[in-house]
């Protein structure tokens, strides 16, 4: 540590999957933690000029400097979705959704496809299988492996789809899950994990769910592992999903209903089972508590 030479010090402000929205949600927080106020359009793309990353990348690149449409470009999409706002004097000032994003450890394209999903239905269609499903659409969720056939084409989109739609998942949150996808079977693989998810919290049996997600193929290693790890890591993004509808639908309160099916994906486990599970946690296993059910 005394002796060696130091490392080059590298910014990863603008590595090459950097989101220009962001940036831009980055700078808001930043000038209302410091001023208390938003910042103009010029005082957004002048504080971005002057960051370590954009001395680096001119460095490397000559001539490189800020796409100036890009930046103006994501900052309609935020206004469109939401998440900034402006006043007589063309301020921006984060919004609710905003600060979420920003202050959260969502990232913001999460939070644009929140918005894009819940802000289409009806408060009263706001259920368990609905957050569920709603928190498969973010950039988290896509991250999780989860097995797939990929030359099933017809078959396993359908059926996942029609699973979702007899748990009354909304007809505008199934065709979210098409959106911003990269990969042709991206969507099967959202409304995928959201059954996964609906089956683990039923009670079924894990062989059982094992059986049903890999009727099709292409999980040679079992699934029991990505079922647990996708209900694990719904859980995580459920608050945030949640904390979006209800920003969205300022009657609801989805507090006790997402603390409770926190519970139940964490252990696996039906509604009935949550107060034991509350008490008693990881002492029963989930076979224990599915029995007792």
């Amino acid at each position: 540590m005394l002796c060696g030479a130091p490392e080059d010090l590298v910014s990863r402000f603008l590595d090459t999957e950097t989101d220009a929205r962001s940036l831009i949600v980055r700078v808001l927080v930043a000038a209302r933690r410091a001023a208390g106020e938003g910042a103009t359009q010029d005082e957004i793309i002048d504080f971005l000029d002057a960051s370590f990353g954009s001395f680096q990348m001119a460095q490397h690149h000559n001539g490189w400097q800020w796409s100036r449409l890009e930046l103006l470009a994501a900052l309609a999409d935020l206004k469109e979705h939401g998440l900034v706002e402006t006043d007589a004097k063309d301020v921006y000032q984060l919004t609710r959704l905003g600060r979420l994003a920003g202050e959260s450890a969502t990232e913001v394209q999460s939070i644009i496809r929140l918005v894009d999903c819940l802000g289409s239905v009806q408060p009263e269609e706001i259920n368990d299988p609905t957050l569920i499903t709603a928190a498969q659409t973010t950039a988290e969720m896509d991250q999780v492996h989860f097995p797939i056939n990929k030359k099933s084409t017809q078959k396993e989109p359908q059926l996942w789809t029609n699973e979702l739609r007899g748990q009354g998942v909304p007809r505008q949150l199934l065709s979210a899950l098409h959106k911003g996808v990269s990969a042709a079977h991206q969507a099967t693989l959202r409304a995928k994990k959201a059954v996964a998810c609906l089956m683990f919290v039923s009670g079924q049996p894990i062989s059982q769910i094992e059986a049903t997600v890999t009727q099709f193929g292409g999980a040679s290693g079992g699934a029991a592992g990505p079922i647990r790890g996708t209900a694990n890591r719904t859980s995580d993004m459920l608050p945030t999903a949640a904390r979006v509808a209800e920003i969205l639908h300022p009657t609801l309160d989805l507090g006790d209903r997402v603390a409770r099916l926190t519970i139940r994906l964490t252990y696996g486990i039906p509604s009935a089972a949550v107060e034991l599970a509350r008490e008693l946690g990881s002492e029963l296993l989930r076979g224990d508590y599915c029995r007792l059910v």
